[in-house]
C-alpha cells in the first residue's frame, strides 16, 4: 500500500518522469526519489543546501562502489567454486572496472538523465561520468532498500545480458602477454625485469620479478620459476591499471612526456652538431 501511494503521488508531480524511469530500470519503485537525485547530479552541477552542505554524486559513488564489488564478489564466489583468488581478482575487476560500468550506464539511458555542467565533456571521459553515476545509482539503491535490493538489481542486469559474466570469464591466463599486448597497443613502454634470484630456501621463493611501466615500478611478483615470478607481476600491475583510473591516466600521461622528449631529442642533437 504504501508503495501504491508513493506512486500515485510521483506520478502527479514533476517528478513522475524519473520515479518511471527508475521503477523500469530497477525493477521495483523508489521510495526515497532525493537519494536518486543526488545519485545523478554530477559535481559539476553541484548544489548546496540551506545549511550549506554540497550535493552530489560523489559519496554515492564511493558507497556504491563498494556494494558493487561486494555483490559482484559474492556472485563470483559461488558461480566458480573451483577456481582460485586471482582468476576471482581479475574476473571481478573487468567486470566493476569503470569502464564496463560506463556501458551498462549507457545501455540503461543512466547518461540522458545524469544533470552535468555540458563543459565537462572536455575535462573528463564519458565513460568515466556514466560508470561513476551508476556506482552512484547503487549507492541510492542501498540507502534506499537496503542491500538485499542492490543485490536484485545487479542480479536483474546479469539477466538481462548487461553483465556478461561468461564472456568476462574468458581471461587471458597468460598475464605477461596480456600486459605486453596492452603496452604495444597503447604505446607504453612496459618491461619486465627479474629482480633478484636466489638458491631455494625455506619460506622463500627463489624469483623475483617486477614489471617497469614507462621506468616505473608498477608491481613485484615471486614464483618458484623466473615465468612464474613473471606471471605473478604482470597480473598485479593488470589487476591495478584495471582497479585505479588514476593510476592508469598518470602512465598515459608518463607516455605522453617521453614521446614528446623523443621526438623533442633529435632536432636538439642536429642543431648541437651544425652549431
Amino acid at each position: 500500500m504504501k508503495a501504491l501511494l508513493n506512486r500515485i503521488k510521483f506520478l502527479f508531480c514533476k517528478k513522475g518522469e524519473l520515479y518511471l524511469y527508475l521503477e523500469k530500470t530497477l525493477g521495483f519503485p523508489p521510495i526515497h526519489l532525493e537519494y536518486y537525485k543526488e545519485a545523478l547530479t554530477h559535481r559539476s552541477a553541484t548544489t548546496r543546501s540551506q545549511n550549506g552542505k554540497r550535493a552530489n554524486n560523489e559519496r554515492l559513488e564511493f558507497l556504491g562502489d563498494a556494494v558493487i564489488e561486494t555483490v559482484v564478489s559474492d556472485i563470483l564466489y559461488h558461480k566458480y567454486p573451483s577456481r582460485d583468488e586471482g582468476f576471482l581478482s581479475t574476473l571481478r575487476s573487468k567486470i566493476v572496472e569503470r569502464k564496463s560500468l560506463g556501458r551498462i550506464a549507457t545501455a540503461i539511458g543512466l547518461n540522458d538523465l545524469i544533470m552535468k555542467d555540458v563543459k565537462c565533456h572536455n575535462r573528463e571521459g564519458h565513460s568515466f561520468i556514466g560508470g561513476n553515476a551508476f556506482e552512484a545509482l547503487v549507492g541510492a539503491i542501498y540507502l534506499d532498500q537496503g542491500f538485499k535490493a542492490s543485490q536484485k538489481f545487479i542480479q536483474r542486469l546479469i539477466r538481462q545480458g548487461h553483465v556478461n559474466i561468461a564472456k568476462a570469464a574468458r581471461v587471458e591466463e597468460n598475464y605477461k602477454s596480456v600486459i605486453l599486448e596492452w603496452g604495444q597497443k597503447n604505446r607504453i613502454d612496459v618491461k619486465l625485469v627479474t629482480v633478484w634470484e636466489d638458491v631455494p630456501m625455506r619460506n622463500r621463493l627463489p624469483f623475483c620479478s617486477a614489471v617497469m611501466i614507462e621506468g616505473r615500478e608498477a608491481a613485484r611478483g615471486k614464483g618458484y620459476s623466473r615465468k612464474e615470478s613473471h606471471q605473478m607481476a604482470a597480473r598485479k600491475a593488470m589487476l591495478a591499471i584495471r582497479r585505479t583510473p588514476n593510476f592508469e591516466r598518470s602512465i598515459r600521461q608518463m607516455s605522453l612526456v617521453r614521446s614528446v622528449v623523443e621526438d623533442i631529442l633529435p632536432d636538439v642533437r642536429l642543431k648541437s652538431k651544425l652549431a
